[in-house]
């Protein structure tokens, strides 16, 4: 029963030689190094019952801010519930071990729908081993775009799925996987989304025309189960300062690719990216992955036959080509006009689309072949891949002592409440230089505070004033933070410099609280996403006979 399975099984134990660094104790070095500290603050948010996550209580150096409401959720929802089973540092290894197992597997079923089981292996190999999942995981530690990477080759798969065959599972699995996707990194959702868009054109004319209407249905679906996150991501930007995320070295002028670095360079290392082309770290497509899409072009001339495959072959080496050339500074103009593509900050992310398609390229391009020639060629594929690049997937260093309470405690903890602080600052707020206090300040007036208790989106104090006090939480301020005393709710402003909660208390003896509540986008949001999940469950459980029509 599992030979049946076999290619799948291949690429699970070929994946052990770039998981392998995951099996040592301790925790290894990587850019964004907030992994663990995410992790943690999910969780918290999860024992408070504040779901969905918006608000951590930790970071913004001890003062909090918004960073679930826009940065991609998914992965940490996962990490947290993994963390009471293998810890903080063990979930963040979970992780990584996760996209990269699934990487392969998801290009195998998606190469498998396409071409069979052997276009699926060749494209999973190649995935599994291309350069740029390595950089994404061991060198950047970038978990969301890594998670995006691995699961979007499963959208697609459940996508010609659907198109071919209208079932329960693949409506649910097409739905959800999109869903997912969508929660996951909101740069890998502008770059990929287009692509879903031509994919629904082209099984539209060339596929199953039939299919467009439930293709589009199971999509609605999925954009619906995740507005919780993508609304609020979306058209909440103007709560924070934004402009952080695109000035200085995070420019995209900063960062463009030369063609050395995209095809020649073998170099391989774990520093930055910098203007110029003496970047630390790599930025290569992989040489067997842009030697096949060369080695592809004849396939023009062997598929003419079969419009259907040759379209697609076709479309997928036209988003290669736009994919490098976005890399590249001759793209500058497309940059300059298109505002929105500033926020992505890095040209060479456009590799995450080069390296999708070209293994998808790679294991097309075996095709014309019969069937004794595929095998041969799949054998060739795997021993070059592997020989060229799996020496790549592994970190640069490891702190085989690190622990838990060591890396969420003393400076290591100061470091990570700290990282990033700019990114989601809520508008008006500065910097802090020094960590927020321990609980709130009395900034005028003689005012006594005990008992505070400051959790992931609510708090709580006792306060006895006697004299007119004005009162500091070491919170920022941010849509809809509401304060109470007993249980009454009052104004409060943020006239300060960091923009912290500040109200103002009479002489007494009160009860002090506070929550973050819902704007009305987030509220809406909210359901949306649970309409559309009940939809999903009533269409695949009353009304799959229904669908099915469509």
């Amino acid at each position: 029963m599992l030979l049946k399975y076999w290619p799948i099984l291949l690429i699970l134990a070929l994946s052990a030689l770039v998981v392998w660094p995951l099996f040592l104790p301790g925790y290894f070095s990587h850019h964004d190094d907030l992994q663990v500290m995410r992790i943690f603050e999910m969780r918290k948010c999860i024992e408070d019952f504040q779901i969905p996550c918006r608000w951590v209580p930790d970071m913004g150096f001890g003062n909090g801010f918004p960073l679930f409401n826009y940065y991609g959720v998914f992965p940490y929802y996962i990490g947290a519930i993994l963390s009471f089973a293998f810890g903080f540092i063990g979930a963040a290894k979970s992780l990584f071990f996760i996209v990269l197992l699934m990487g392969g597997i998801t290009m195998y079923l998606l190469g498998e729908k396409i071409g069979g089981k052997w276009v699926g292996l060749t494209s999973g190999i190649l995935y599994l081993f291309a350069p740029y999942r390595s950089l994404d995981a061991y060198v950047r530690g970038a978990i969301s775009e890594s998670f995006a990477l691995a699961i979007i080759p499963l959208v697609f798969y459940f996508g010609l799925r659907l198109a071919k065959e209208k079932t329960s599972v693949n409506f649910i699995g097409l739905a959800i996987s999109t869903g997912i996707f969508l929660i996951t990194h909101n740069i890998m959702t502008m770059f990929f989304i287009p692509l879903l868009l031509l994919f629904i054109i082209y099984v539209k004319i060339f596929l199953h025309p039939k299919s467009f209407a439930v293709l589009i249905l199971s999509i609605i679906l999925g954009f619906g189960m995740s507005a919780f996150f993508l609304l609020p991501a979306f058209l909440e930007k103007n709560l924070v300062q934004t402009d952080n995320l695109t000035r200085f070295d995070l420019d995209f002028r900063v960062h463009f690719v030369t063609v050395r670095q995209l095809f020649l360079d073998r170099s391989w290392g774990y520093g930055a990216s910098v203007l110029g082309s003496g970047d630390g770290v790599s930025f290569q497509i992989g040489w067997p992955h842009w030697g096949l899409v060369l080695l592809s072009l004849p396939l023009f001339f062997f598929l003419r036959k079969d419009k259907k495959i040759l379209v697609l072959y076709l479309g997928i080496l036209t988003i290669f080509l736009f994919s490098v050339f976005m890399t590249h500074n001759k793209s500058a103009f497309i940059w300059e006009k298109i505002g929105l593509l500033r926020y992505t900050q890095f040209p060479w992310r456009f590799l995450s689309l080069s390296i999708f398609s070209a293994s998808l390229i790679g294991g097309i391009a075996i095709m014309p072949l019969n069937k004794q020639l595929r095998k041969y060629a799949v054998i060739v594929i795997a021993i070059v891949s592997i020989l060229l690049n799996f020496a790549f997937f592994k970190p640069d260093k490891f702190s085989f002592d690190l622990t838990d309470s060591k890396k969420l405690s003393g400076e290591l903890w100061n470091e990570q409440r700290i990282a990033g602080i700019s990114d989601y600052l809520p508008v008006g707020a500065y910097q802090p230089r020094e960590a927020a206090p321990d609980g709130p300040l009395v900034v005028e007036g003689e005012a006594g505070i005990k008992n505070f208790v400051n959790k992931s989106n609510y708090w709580q104090f006792d306060a006895v004033v006697k004299t007119s006090a004005k009162i500091e939480l070491p919170v920022f301020d941010f849509p809809n933070w509401e304060v109470y005393i007993n249980k009454r709710r009052i104004p409060h402003n943020n006239a300060n410099f960091l923009r912290r909660i500040q109200f103002n208390l009479e002489p007494g003896s009160y009860k002090v609280s506070g929550k973050l509540a819902d704007t009305p986008i987030r509220a809406i949001s909210n359901i949306v996403s649970l309409l559309s999940f009940a939809s999903l469950i009533f269409l695949t459980t009353y009304g799959k006979n229904k669908f099915k029509k469509l």
